[in-house]
C-alpha cells in the first residue's frame, strides 16, 4: 500500500453467495481508488472458494469452514485489514467505480463517516429504481452532526453504502449481540451501532448525493429488508 493513512479496505464478508460475489469483487477491485479487498468466508459450501481463488493476489482471502455468524465474519474481516477506513461490502450488493474516491474527498479530521446515495436492483425483474436516501440531502458535502442528529438515529444507513473509520468498526462490531433487533443474525444492532458511534465521536458526517451504492432486492436481501 503506497498510503496507508488513506487506504480504503474494502471487507466482503460471504455466506453461500457465489452466484453474486464476482459482480461484488470486480466493483471493489475497479475502484477508482486506492483500496485492498478482503474476502471473508465463513462456512459457505458453494462455489465461494472457487470464486474467491480465482483472483489470486488481487484480493486477501480469509477462509473458515464453520459460520459463526455475520458479526464474526465482519470483524475478522476488519482485524486482517490494513486500512485506516472500512467499507463493509455485503455479498450481493455492489458499488460504482468512483464509490470510494467520492466519499474520501469529503472525509477529513473531523468527519466520522461518508455515505452514498443508493439505488435499488430488482433482481427478478432486472431494474433499477431511485432509493428514499436520494432526495435525503439537498447536495454533496460535510454536514453538523448536531443538525442532523434525530434524523440519523431514525434512520437505518446500511454499511453497504458508507466509509467508515477502521477505529470505529472495531469498536461498533465488537460489541457483540446489541439489543436492537429481534433479528440478531442480520447484524441491525451492530450496523447502526457503527453510525451512532461515529456521530457521537465526530461532529461532520459526509453525504454524497450521487447513487454510487446499489443494493439488490430479492427474497433474501438483507440491505432492502433490514428496516423491517
Amino acid at each position: 500500500m503506497k498510503n496507508i493513512k488513506n487506504t480504503v479496505s474494502i471487507i466482503i464478508p460471504t455466506f453461500n453467495r457465489a452466484h453474486f460475489l464476482k459482480k461484488v469483487i470486480d466493483s471493489a477491485i475497479n475502484q477508482t481508488y486506492e483500496c485492498e479487498v478482503i474476502v471473508c468466508n465463513h462456512g459457505s459450501t458453494d462455489d465461494t472458494d472457487k470464486v474467491a481463488k480465482a483472483y489470486k493476489d488481487k484480493i486477501k482471502y480469509i477462509k473458515r469452514d464453520r459460520d459463526f455468524g455475520p458479526h464474526f465474519c465482519w470483524l475478522e474481516g476488519v482485524t486482517y485489514s490494513n486500512g485506516k477506513f472500512i467499507h463493509l461490502q455485503y455479498d450481493d450488493d455492489w458499488i460504482e467505480s468512483t464509490f470510494i474516491e467520492r466519499c474520501m474527498e469529503i472525509i477529513d479530521k473531523d468527519t466520522g463517516f461518508c455515505f452514498a446515495s443508493p439505488k435499488i436492483y430488482n433482481v427478478k425483474e432486472n431494474k433499477y429504481s431511485s432509493s428514499d436516501f436520494h432526495n435525503w440531502l439537498p447536495r454533496t458535502g460535510k454536514y453538523l452532526v448536531k443538525d442532523f442528529e434525530k434524523k440519523l438515529i431514525k434512520r437505518l444507513i446500511s454499511p453497504s453504502a458508507v466509509v467508515y473509520r477502521r477505529s470505529e468498526v472495531i469498536d461498533g462490531l465488537y460489541q457483540g449481540n446489541l439489543p436492537l433487533s429481534k433479528n440478531h443474525y442480520h447484524g441491525v444492532g451492530p450496523d447502526q451501532f457503527l453510525t451512532l458511534l461515529s456521530m457521537l465521536r465526530y461532529k461532520k458526517f459526509g453525504f454524497v448525493s450521487e447513487q454510487l451504492a446499489i443494493f439488490s432486492a430479492h427474497d433474501d436481501s438483507i440491505s432492502i429488508s433490514a428496516s423491517k
